[in-house]
């Protein structure tokens, strides 16, 4: 029997398709689907942290918005009707027809439209991206398996650069950070000396797409860019390495960094030197924080509530390099069985000696009583935890998809620059007034007095 899940941490399969689409510089997704499966990707758009790089604006997408009639007697020729309408009033390098739950079920035949729109010279592809394929984060997956099985679609792929890197499994619009993180990947692998392909977000496009069979390997940073790293490897010879995580800290990012360049056969002084300037810049402004960390008692029990691509990264800063304790994990996220093993197998060493809990669940009443039940000091996670985290009257940094505090744009989630931005959160949540008064106690004790000050 099928089990209801309250508040769930992601969207479905199209959704993901769709954000990914909309992430690449040059592509027009089109959804054959109703109107309510655009809509509803458009209402979560804003907690995902969505800015809006899709070519209408934000999330505003070509569709072919299927009524009963076409769901009933077939929709393939409202959608030749929408691409020819599409490839009139907005021009773009790569159109993407995206299948729907209803379209996959009636049968539409997709391929066969965009066969017509090509033989008419239009680049369009077909990808069956029916939410009922699973989360959001699948639909990535999806979107970049059926771009690398249509590689006439992008045109002739220029020759192998062994210097290039590509950057899988950061989901756009799964996690507030994606932008920032592909930036700041970019930045770590530039300074020892490799070039990323980030393919989304404001530095990739369409060329990213097919300079993907050209780089001379993938970086996976979450479990879902395995599909497509696997593809490349079959198809194009292109080897991965998985970080198993997303690397939070100068600490994990030099030893993703260090096994990269081993792989590529580029270790030595240029890496190493690098690795040592990220760790000296982090140590810097972590001593600049010792005073108040000490003075205003920021050692915490904690507990934790993120994807499973951020889980075990943030979880081993924190214990590791902050010096936490940790009391409850929980991954709000579906995970492929493997992947959820070799995760609960990464966090072990991170929990182990704390009597923390290590919980899998989307859903967000489970997810309350986890961390109530923790009795944590603080919690990091989601916009959805604020009322447990009132309950027990201690302060949420939302780290987490949706967040509701502030605007992310371009802020890292990972990296060493990933980790001063939770330092930074952290401050924010927890220091607030009591950081003001003891910094107006000092200055006014250390300088003059000024009688008309307010306190």
């Amino acid at each position: 029997m099928a089990l209801s899940i309250e508040r769930p941490a992601a969207g479905c399969a199209l959704h993901g398709a769709l954000n990914a689409a909309a992430a690449v510089n040059g592509v027009v997704p089109i959804l054959h689907a109703p109107a309510g499966c655009g809509m509803q990707a458009a209402l979560a758009a804003p907690a995902s942290g969505w800015a809006g790089p899709g070519p209408a604006g934000g999330l505003a997408a070509a569709s072919t918005n299927l009524s009963e009639k076409q769901v009933v007697f077939g929709g393939t020729a409202r959608l030749r009707e929408q691409i020819k309408n599409t490839v009139k009033v907005m021009p773009a390098q790569l159109y993407v027809v995206l299948g729907s739950c209803p379209t996959e079920m009636i049968g539409d035949d997709l391929a066969a439209m965009t066969r017509e729109a090509r033989a008419q010279g239009f680049p369009v592809l077909d990808i069956a991206a029916a939410g009922f394929r699973g989360p959001a984060q699948e639909g990535y997956g999806l979107f970049l398996q059926g771009v690398l099985a249509r590689p006439e679609v992008l045109g002739p792929v220029p020759p192998p650069e062994p210097d290039l890197v590509n950057l899988l499994g950061i989901v756009p619009g799964q996690d507030v950070f994606w932008e920032g993180d592909l930036e700041e990947w970019t930045r770590l692998l530039a300074g020892i000396g490799l070039r990323a392909n980030p393919v989304f977000g404001h530095a990739g496009g369409v060329e990213g797409l097919r300079d993907l069979s050209r780089a001379a390997i993938s970086l996976v940073l979450s479990p879902w860019g395995l599909v497509a790293a696997r593809t490349l490897e079959a198809n194009a010879g292109v080897p991965w390495l998985e970080t198993g995580a997303l690397p939070v800290g100068a600490e994990a990012s030099g030893a993703a960094l260090r096994e990269l360049a081993a792989r590529l056969g580029r270790a030595g002084a240029t890496v190493e030197g690098f690795i040592e300037a990220e760790t000296r810049r982090e140590t810097h402004f972590l001593v600049r924080l010792a005073e108040a960390y000490h003075r205003l008692g920021l050692q915490r029990e904690f507990a934790l509530v993120a994807g499973g691509a951020q889980a075990a990264g943030l979880a081993e800063f924190l214990v590791g390099t902050l010096g936490w304790l940790p009391r409850s994990v929980v991954v709000a996220e579906t995970l492929p069985e493997p992947a959820r093993a070799a995760l609960a197998a990464g966090l072990g060493p991170v929990l182990d000696g704390f009597g923390a809990t290590l919980l899998f669940s989307e859903d967000a009443t489970i997810i309350a009583e986890a961390v109530a039940e923790s009795g944590a000091e603080i919690v990091l996670g989601r916009a959805v935890e604020r009322e447990v985290a009132a309950r027990l009257d201690v302060p949420l940094v939302e780290i987490a998809t949706p967040v509701t505090d502030r605007l992310v744009l371009d802020r890292p989630g990972s990296g060493s620059r990933g980790a001063l931005v939770l330092v930074e959160a952290i401050g924010q949540a927890v220091l607030g007034a009591a950081a003001r008064r003891e910094v107006w106690r000092r200055s006014t004790t250390l300088g003059p007095s000024c009688p008309d000050a307010a306190p």
